[in-house]
């Protein structure tokens, strides 16, 4: 078919026609592939059918979500959103046998290094801060693992305020438009200390620009990582009741999985609210769908169990792209 084009992620296939394609190919171009793979998700073009269930906010156009036993096409409608519609498609990603984890990675010598944990907690601000050190990219927010090896995911980059006041980054994300940015942020920070209603501060959370970069932008000489032996995995926190940053090594496997699971049940939220809608529209059920929570579980259970682990309680003020994180964290391959 006309524009169709195939992306195999780490053994998760899925077949992209249409419009689609352009989102696609910006986050996964690395991972297109010409070898005739039966396809786990079809992602195809709808103009035919003139409601569609799913509709995202503040939009007339909309796609259905294959939650049925069997069912493997997604439908979406020109004018739809395409980063919404990826979002949805990457909630359905399943492997027998990996999991998607809420972390940033790199690796060096055939070590691969992980930082996991809740939003906000530093995970790209490390990772940008090894790629200075030679270590080689994986991801900075989503990562796969299975119980050995850690998979990159090298989609574009999030940056956020915090992550801009490393000056380098800064001057290649935004260059001159820095000095226009910057007072943005000293007025919203000022505006969120003298008004702390929780309303007001989830306002000025949303008002905050979010950018889309690629690596590469950010640093030239960043090199992609292949699927790399786990070496540590490091569980991050931020916490206001502390002045220097806490390494534990004594840990509770069990609760650090079942915690990892939650975000991404947070983090996915939107996907599992959806299918409830369906469920309750449609009397859909999906055995698999409904399990993959526990089934995750599982997986990031073996991967914590079977390497070192250690979890960061990091303070809250600390900034991590200042910090020499190759000996904090102990990184020395």
């Amino acid at each position: 078919m006309k524009d169709t084009r195939t992306y195999n992620i780490h053994g998760f296939v899925i077949s992209v026609e249409g419009i689609a394609n352009r989102e696609f190919f910006k986050e996964y171009g690395w991972a297109i592939t010409e070898e005739n793979l039966n396809p786990n998700l079809i992602v195809r073009s709808c103009e035919i059918y003139e409601d569609l269930p799913t509709k995202p906010a503040g939009c007339k156009q909309g796609f259905y979500i294959p939650f049925g036993e069997g069912e493997n096409v997604l439908l979406y409608q020109k004018g739809v959103p395409l980063n919404v519609l990826l979002s949805y498609c990457e909630g359905l990603f399943w492997w027998p046998d990996k999991s998607i984890l809420h972390a940033g990675g790199v690796c060096k010598d055939d070590k691969a290094f992980v930082f996991t944990g809740c939003g906000n907690v530093g995970k790209t601000s490390i990772v940008l801060n090894l790629l200075k050190e030679g270590f080689e990219y994986l991801s900075d927010d989503w990562l796969i693992v299975d119980s050995e090896k850690a998979y990159p995911m090298p989609k574009t980059i999030h940056i956020f305020d915090y992550n801009l006041k490393d000056e380098e980054i800064a001057n290649r994300v935004l260059g001159a438009k820095k000095f226009l940015y910057y007072p943005y942020f000293w007025f919203l920070e000022c505006f969120r200390k003298h008004f702390p209603n929780r309303y007001v501060r989830y306002g000025l959370e949303v008002l905050k620009p979010v950018f889309y970069v690629n690596l590469n932008k950010i640093n030239p000489n960043a090199r992609i990582g292949s699927p790399t032996r786990i070496f540590k995995i490091f569980f991050l926190e931020r916490s206001n009741l502390i002045d220097n940053i806490h390494f534990n090594e004594d840990v509770q496997v069990e609760e650090l999985a079942r915690r990892a699971m939650h975000v991404n049940l947070y983090e996915w939220d939107f996907i599992y609210k959806e299918y409830n809608k369906y469920r309750y529209l449609f009397g859909i059920k999906n055995e698999r769908f409904e399990k993959k929570p526990y089934h995750e579980y599982n997986i990031l259970y073996n991967t914590f169990k079977r390497n070192k682990i250690t979890n960061v309680i990091i303070p809250s003020k600390m900034d991590l792209s200042k910090e020499d994180i190759v000996s904090l964290f102990n990184l020395e391959v």
